[in-house]
């Protein structure tokens, strides 16, 4: 079934062309309407016609503009192209873009229907067959590599989506070609693929399509399920390699909370993390951020050393990594309750 998209500001012209292609006998079915070829631009990608009639003389974008435009985007598109003006150079520039049928207004059904049956026979051989299946692995490419960035990412909700829209483009093939199983199966395979070239290797493998649904909707349910259970086991390798980053984060502090420089940039590096990531991690692991926890490992070790005969507040906030003996005290006393001095009287 050839898909065929109607661009005109004409109501009347729309009804009409439709109901001729409805009547035809061909297998072309109207998927997609516009009044001007900028909302038909649009259109374009979701509803992916074979063949565009289309008038010349229109607001925002005419008929010529937009053929230029949309044969940019997609390769073997056949056009018919309608006018109220029987100005050679309509039909010149039209041949030009590779366009062979014009017809004028008002549109004479006979010959409508011959350019049409025309077209459906141009569309049949296998040049353009080819063209539309290459125009359909590009597209799908893309898709499938969306998927896989939401997958890595371990955005369920995204890769879902993504998910969606790659089977929606399952529509767009060949009829006969390809089952739903084994499109599904296909999927599968190539983000395994690409996955493993990104140095994970899913533990469980669905490529086999002998248990896999024939009915489309429970082939579809089957298919979120795997990407939501891939994107759980993401995660949960994830977190194993992020616990174990944040913990030797935790050690670098606890032997070097004295300098005064120290900072996540300085921690990041020694790790071989970026400071982005590291910050997140460490939110997430600790529930606290690296600055908080920071100050919070320098108060403990100083009230530690307050707690000895041998060491003044002073001294205490200096070898803790404190700068500032006034910001110490103040944080020393929101964190205890006591100031340093205080402490060391009555608290130590």
């Amino acid at each position: 079934m050839y898909r065929l998209m109607i661009i005109d500001d004409e109501y009347m012209i729309h009804l009409s062309l439709r109901k001729l292609v409805e009547t035809s006998g061909l297998e072309i079915e109207v998927t997609a309407e516009a009044e001007d070829g900028q909302e038909a631009l649009e259109l374009l990608e979701s509803s992916s016609p074979d063949i565009i009639v289309t008038d010349i003389r229109m607001p925002e974008m005419d008929g010529l503009s937009f053929i230029h435009a949309a044969q940019q985007r997609k390769q073997g598109l056949r056009f018919i192209i309608l006018s109220g003006y029987s100005h050679f150079e309509y039909a010149q520039q039209a041949i030009q873009y590779g366009v062979s049928h014009f017809l004028l207004k008002p549109v004479d059904p006979e010959l409508f229907l011959q350019s049409l049956s025309l077209v459906y026979n141009e569309l049949n051989n296998k040049e353009v067959r080819f063209i539309r299946q290459n125009d359909w692995l590009v597209k799908y490419q893309t898709l499938v590599n969306e998927l896989t960035s939401h997958i890595w990412s371990a955005d369920d909700g995204e890769a879902l989506n993504a998910l969606k829209r790659a089977c929606q483009h399952y529509d767009n093939i060949e009829p006969g070609e390809l089952s739903f199983p084994q499109f599904s199966s296909n999927l599968i395979r190539l983000l395994e693929e690409q996955l493993k070239a990104r140095s994970f290797i899913w533990s469980k493998s669905k490529v086999d399509t002998s248990s896999w649904p024939n009915n489309q909707d429970a082939c579809l349910s089957f298919l979120q399920d795997i990407i939501t259970e891939l994107v759980m086991e993401i995660k949960g390798s994830r977190n194993l390699g992020a616990r174990h980053n944040i913990l030797k984060a935790t050690r670098f502090i606890e032997e070097h909370y004295a300098e005064e420089d120290l900072s996540l940039t300085k921690v990041a590096d020694s790790l071989g993390m970026s400071v982005a990531y590291l910050s997140r991690s460490f939110k997430e692991e600790m529930n606290i951020n690296f600055v908080k926890y920071l100050i919070k490992v320098r108060l403990d070790k100083a009230k530690s050393l307050l707690e000895t005969d041998s060491c003044s507040a002073t001294e205490a906030a200096y070898q803790v990594g404190f700068t500032d003996y006034s910001h110490f005290s103040r944080t020393f006393k929101k964190h205890f309750g006591l100031g340093p001095s205080e402490y060391r009287k009555w608290g130590g």
